[in-house]
């Protein structure tokens, strides 16, 4: 079969899955799963879950994953300041605007500096915390910079570590001069990548045991990676009835040794967003 990349269709959970593929509306009972490959293995796969805080149609929070190049795969979350309808005007535009500075060469960093130059033109009033990064299928490293958002995590044979650093950089919409530092971090083949905005860990207002959650989830999650990944770690943290916040999870499964190659560009973005029917890292 030709390697390809499919988007389900439907705003709760959408997927995507390259190499050999199956995919179907994740918004009814059917659900997207990967097909083995010939010896066993499986090409690069993304979900995502999106959830409002309780009473909201639409939010604040996003997740996206788009090709850059044929080897790059863009990864976009964050969290605009507000919550629920009114943010989702501005969350929009600023998702928006990093996936216009990466397509246009950007390295990560840059991307931020871009949206935080465009946000502090869009709203004075607003902030924004996000990560953006690049993750080369082919060389198996995520690069990233981090606009105070929590922590990507990542999880496989290892267990699961938090991809920290001593340096805290600003959210978006702070600082006009905003710098950013860009992180190197290795993708093990076969390895799990979850980016989440802080709604997941602080659902229950207790962020340090939300954080321990969080792990465990995705510990979970990676032990029955033939589950859809985000639905999993959602129901894994409880977010599965009224929400005090916006939440939003975005999980990427590394491919694994012998999958066969794909190339990205040209194919759709998945993208979630509100709106229901009417390791250890190295520095650079």
């Amino acid at each position: 079969m030709r390697p390809a990349l499919c988007v389900t269709s439907g705003s709760r959970v959408e997927a995507i899955m390259i190499g050999t593929v199956s995919c179907s509306d994740m918004w009814g009972a059917r659900r997207a799963r990967a097909l083995p490959d010939g010896d066993g293995s499986s090409g690069l796969r993304v979900t995502s879950r999106i959830m409002p805080i309780a009473g909201a149609v639409q939010g604040g929070d996003w997740c996206e994953a788009f090709a850059v190049s044929d080897d790059l795969l863009g990864l976009s979350i964050g969290d605009i300041s507000g919550h629920g309808d009114g943010a989702h005007a501005a969350m929009s535009a600023v998702r928006e605007a990093i996936r216009d500075a990466a397509r246009a060469g950007l390295d990560p960093a840059q991307t931020l500096a871009a949206a935080n130059a465009f946000l502090r033109r869009y709203d004075a009033n607003a902030y924004a915390t996000a990560v953006f990064g690049l993750l080369s299928v082919r060389r198996h490293r995520f690069t990233f910079a981090n606009a105070g958002h929590p922590a990507p995590l990542l999880t496989g044979f290892f267990g699961a570590a938090y991809l920290e650093f001593q340096s805290a950089d600003l959210p978006l919409g702070v600082d006009r001069n905003l710098s950013l530092d860009v992180h190197r971090v290795d993708v093990p083949p076969a390895s799990l990548l979850v980016l989440y905005t802080d709604g997941v860990t602080e659902h229950e207002r207790k962020p340090l045991q939300g954080a321990a959650q969080l792990r465990e989830a995705a510990l979970f999650a990676y032990n029955f990676a033939a589950l859809p990944t985000a639905d999993v770690i959602g129901k894994q943290m409880f977010l599965t009835g009224p929400n005090l916040d916006d939440a939003a999870i975005l999980a990427v499964w590394s491919a694994a040794d012998g999958a066969a190659p794909v190339r990205l560009r040209g194919a759709p973005s998945v993208r979630s967003s509100y709106r229901r029917p009417s390791m250890r890292a190295e520095p650079a």
